[in-house]
């Protein structure tokens, strides 16, 4: 089983210089990869924290932070993945429709951010959504009024704000064989 690491920047958001306090700590961090690893186990991928650090705050109004597009891309100048994964766990953004944000297949850099849930089991699902997304998963959209795709409900990559954890075996392949996995698989 793989075991890709993780930098993970606890970001705290600040205005005018008034810091937010963090919705994360290291704690509930791992918590949350535990549940992490427990929805990719039946990939057989497994992530690791290999370094989990307090970050500076953020300096962003609060209207400013529901794209979750361009929030992505502040974060990921400030500290670029290079060859690492880097995970910034942020509070929970009011009128952010989306739980995080990944750059699909890790194009141009394996970087995600989540958003914080309160609990391990929803915020570790929401981690574990957008990581699919680095291993080159895209989304599931449902019509909820076709019988036929009820089924994929409980799906983890379908889109929107979803409870699923589950995978199916066309997304394990293709996670097992993403750069991203392949990247790591011979560590």
């Amino acid at each position: 089983m793989p075991a890709i690491p993780v930098r993970v920047f606890i970001t705290p958001f600040a205005i005018k210089g008034e810091s937010e306090p963090a919705g994360w700590t290291c704690d509930t961090a791992s918590d949350a990869l535990n549940v992490v690893n427990s929805i990719w186990s039946k990939a057989k991928i497994q992530f690791v924290i290999q370094e989990c650090t307090l970050d500076k705050p953020l300096e962003m109004a609060k209207d400013a932070r529901n794209h979750d597009q361009r929030l992505l891309d502040v974060l990921s100048l400030r500290r670029p993945a290079h060859k690492n994964v880097h995970i910034f766990l942020l509070n929970a953004i009011p009128n952010l429709t989306a739980g995080g944000t990944s750059y699909l297949n890790s194009d141009p850099e394996a970087a995600s951010f989540v958003q914080s849930y309160g609990t391990a089991a929803a915020s570790g699902r929401a981690w574990a959504h957008e990581l699919g997304h680095l291993l080159s998963l895209d989304h599931i959209e449902i019509d909820y009024s076709d019988q036929k795709q009820l089924k994929d409900r409980s799906n983890l990559m379908v889109k929107g704000l979803s409870v699923g954890t589950d995978l199916n075996s066309t997304q394990i392949g293709n996670a097992s064989k993403s750069k991203l996995a392949q990247q790591f698989s011979a560590s």
